[in-house]
């Protein structure tokens, strides 16, 4: 029995007992729990709503507020320049339906990492807790030293992911909602009839819409001794064996079965004669940071303690007129991530890492992660 099985069969069991525990449940209830307790009582408490009123309940929402937000999703639609070119576009749930969603995120992420497959690190909470990490570190070292590296874009990832489908999950046998109440959690996290960038909700049901290619992959990859990962929608394969093009059709037709498409711009192949990437980390042979990107960290910093905080922001956003606030705070949020990035790669004792962190300005102060 899998894991998700075990919890469905838990979950018809017990839908009531789980229910009060749920309506009983206080503050210093959920701080008695363990961590990964806690997340599967989540879980379980979102997959023993078998109707609208105790969806409502959940939610925090009367469900007079769900039926506007849903008949009427208010978004912020924009777009934004891609570091290779092109334009994302974004469409941001506004005011209360933002918040609902996080609040399902929140229920949704529990579920999801009591029945991840290991080979998945994107849009996953961090189960630290039971020594496993989630993050492009953890995707990237499984293909270490490895001959032969294959890269893999899924193009357009969240959009090619239909409202339809999301309802089907909700219907499926890992959630078996109803009709009405996967219904409206389609509607709940869709817009224009499929699934938004920039909703807090779209990564982890992606992860689950995921979970029948996960398997197939992984079962293709093991049948041809070959190592897989996938962070989000960059898929890696790996092997000290030549990865064929048989391998990649039969990769490529596995894909298209499940809804999605290669961007065929991203696919890479990589020997180890070559510098190997997965997801932007070397690993030929270990995983490491870029040269590109120390090389780009240096510019920003000395741009920043030289020219001041204004000036390097216009300078790295490509900005002709003054900026704002907003805009050097993403700046400013910009240098701290890849500076942390360098700390989880290389180490918190690594010079390069301490000589970036500390030739900032005390005005510029970047705390640890």
């Amino acid at each position: 029995m899998t894991r998700s099985e075990h919890f469905l069969q838990l979950t018809r069991q017990n839908k009531k007992k789980i229910w009060k525990s749920f309506l009983a449940s206080t503050n210093g209830y959920e701080t008695r729990l363990g961590q990964y307790y806690k997340h599967v009582v989540n879980a379980l408490h979102f997959l023993a709503v078998d109707d609208a009123y105790k969806l409502s309940l959940l939610l925090r929402t009367p469900f007079y507020d769900l039926e506007k937000l849903i008949n009427s999703p208010i978004y912020k639609q924009f777009g934004i320049k891609k570091s290779k070119g092109g334009i994302r576009e974004i469409a941001s749930p506004d005011g209360q339906l933002k918040v609902i969603q996080r609040r399902l995120n929140y229920y949704l992420q529990a579920y999801y990492l009591c029945i991840k497959p290991a080979e998945v690190h994107g849009f996953v909470i961090h189960p630290k807790y039971l020594g496993e990490y989630c993050n492009i570190v953890a995707n990237a070292q499984p293909h270490t030293r490895k001959k032969h590296v294959l890269n893999i874009d899924l193009q357009d990832f969240f959009p090619s992911i239909t409202a339809r489908q999301v309802r089907d999950l909700f219907t499926s046998t890992l959630f078996e909602f109803d009709y009405q109440v996967s219904t409206a959690l389609s509607l709940l996290t869709t817009y224009n009839s499929k699934l938004p960038t920039g909703a807090p909700t779209s990564p982890v049901i992606s992860n689950f819409i995921c979970l029948p290619l996960d398997s197939e992959l992984k079962a293709f990859a093991k049948e041809n001794r070959l190592t897989f990962t996938r962070y989000a929608d960059d898929l890696t394969f790996s092997s000290d064996n030549e990865i064929t093009k048989d391998n990649l059709s039969d990769i490529s037709n596995i894909i298209q079965q499940h809804g999605f498409r290669i961007n065929e711009k991203k696919l890479r192949f990589k020997s180890s004669s070559r510098k190997q990437t997965v997801t932007g980390l070397v690993v030929n042979e270990k995983v490491n940071i870029d040269r590109k990107l120390l090389k780009k960290v240096r510019a920003m910093i000395h741009d920043l303690t030289t020219n001041g905080l204004e000036q390097a922001a216009k300078h790295h956003f490509g900005l002709t007129d003054s900026c704002d606030e907003n805009i050097m705070g993403k700046f400013l949020q910009r240098i701290k991530g890849y500076i942390n990035l360098i700390g989880q790669v290389r180490g918190l004792n690594d010079p390069m890492y301490l000589k970036f962190k500390y030739s900032i300005d005390e005005t510029y102060y970047l705390p640890n992660r």
